[in-house]
Formats: structure tokens, C-alpha cells, sequence
């Protein structure tokens, strides 16, 4: 099932199986440990699911939507 970020809950763990940003946004994830392989986990979800706050690695990331919807992830 094709799933990215956006679809993911408060609670859910995932793996990240593709970056689909390029550029500086995709160099940006990645040192935030947000990479292909990478587990995160879902810490909150704003109320109108703008910003997604999500663990990855020993850090914490925010993101807006547009860029959740552009990480593709398996649920585990």
C-alpha cells in the first residue's frame, strides 16, 4: 500500500522507504536522519494536520504537510 507520512497517526512507527524531494529539502531530511531505511515514529499531529512531529533517530523533526506527503513509508 502506498502510504507517505500524512497517512500516519500519533503512535504509528514506519520505515521510510523513499525520499521523493530533491535538492537542498532532501539534503535537509537527511540530516535529520529522515532517509530511505530510516524508523520513525509519530509523535503528534497538529489538529488540522498541518504539521506532523515525528521521531527519527534520536531527534525530533517538524514538518508541514507538503513535505510529509513527499516521504513514502511502510507502517510497522
Amino acid at each position: 500500500m502506498d502510504m507517505n507520512i500524512c497517512d500516519l497517526k500519533r503512535g504509528d512507527k514506519a520505515i521510510v522507504l523513499k525520499v521523493e524531494h530533491g535538492g537542498e529539502l532532501k539534503e535537509r531530511l537527511i540530516s535529520l536522519r529522515v532517509y530511505a531505511g530510516a524508523k520513525i515514529s509519530v509523535l503528534k499531529v497538529s489538529l488540522f494536520k498541518h504539521i506532523y512531529l515525528i521521531q527519527a533517530g534520536n531527534g525530533k523533526v517538524a514538518m508541514e504537510r507538503e513535505v510529509a506527503s513527499g516521504v513514502r513509508v511502510w507502517r510497522i
